[in-house]
C-alpha cells in the first residue's frame, strides 16, 4: 500500500499488537475480534473496533493492529455520495469491509476526520481514533 497508515509514532498512546487474521485484511481498515480470537474487518453495528490493520495480511497469517485512543492514522473512507469533510465523525460502513463513512451516534463513532476527502469515493485520509 502506497499510503503510510500510522501518522504519529511519538508521544501518542499508539500500540502495535500482534493478532491472527481471520480473513484477508487490508491496511488502514478498522478491525474487530471474532469469537475464535482472530481479527476481521469491522462491520456496521460492531460494538468495539480494536484498531486498524497496519499492513495487508492473508487469512490465518500474523497481522499487526494499531490501537489506542488519540492515535492519528490514515484510514480507508468512503464518501458514498458526499465527500467527507474535516471534523466529521466517522463510523464503520455497513459492508463489513472496515471502511469508515461519515455519521454516527454516541457509542458508534470510531474516529474523527482530520482532513477532507479529496479524491473519489474511496480513499485514505488522516483520522484520529476515539
Amino acid at each position: 500500500m502506497a499510503t503510510e497508515v500510522l501518522v504519529n509514532d511519538g508521544g501518542a498512546p499508539a500500540r502495535i499488537l500482534p493478532f491472527t487474521a481471520g480473513s484477508a485484511l487490508t491496511a488502514g481498515r478498522v478491525v474487530d475480534m471474532n469469537t475464535d480470537g482472530t481479527v476481521d474487518h469491522c462491520a456496521s453495528g460492531t460494538k468495539y473496533c480494536l484498531g486498524a490493520a497496519f499492513v495487508d495480511a492473508n487469512s490465518g497469517a500474523n497481522c499487526s493492529i494499531i490501537t489506542g485512543r488519540g492515535v492519528i492514522l490514515n484510514l480507508a473512507v468512503s464518501g458514498s455520495g458526499a465527500a467527507i469533510e474535516e471534523g466529521e465523525t466517522l463510523v464503520v460502513d455497513n459492508l463489513g469491509d472496515g471502511v469508515m463513512v461519515s455519521g454516527g451516534t454516541a457509542g458508534s463513532v470510531v474516529a474523527v476526520a482530520l482532513e477532507a476527502q479529496t479524491s473519489g469515493t474511496s480513499s485514505m485520509i488522516k483520522c484520529m481514533l476515539i
